[in-house]
């Protein structure tokens, strides 16, 4: 039953990808990958304070599974993050390459600790505010 959770939150988590990716586009008019980096990162603050909230929280699995692995999994996107940098590459752009490289990775890294460490904020104040 855990894969039909995984199954349609991953569904869920694609169609919310392409849809941010392709609006963040229409919105920068820019080559460079701005939609990809949008929805990776947003995803790396979402895990890491989901996983912060799960820790402290009693949750079903199938949340988890629905959350975590289908939707972020299908809301974030590393292989088009390498085909996007490959490109970059390929077309002489390795300034863009590096920086969508360097970007990508440090920035999400940040953003799950920036998550994880926001989510214990948020069950002290709901814990104050109860």
């Amino acid at each position: 039953m855990n894969y039909l959770y995984i199954l349609i939150g991953g569904g869920i988590g694609s169609l919310a990808r392409f849809l941010t990716s392709k609006w963040v586009m229409s919105q920068t008019g820019s080559t460079f990958p701005w939609g990809t980096i949008t929805v990776n990162l947003a995803g790396a603050f979402v895990i890491g304070f989901l996983t912060g909230l799960f820790e402290r929280w009693a949750v079903p699995p199938q949340l988890r599974f629905f959350l975590i692995v289908g939707f972020l999994g299908g809301f974030t996107t590393f292989s088009t993050f390498g085909l996007e940098t490959f490109h970059l590459f390929k077309d002489s752009q390795f300034l863009l390459a590096v920086g969508n490289f360097l970007l990508t990775n440090l920035a999400g890294f940040i953003l799950v600790a920036a998550g994880y460490f926001a989510a214990g904020a948020f069950v002290r104040l709901l814990r104050y505010l109860m």
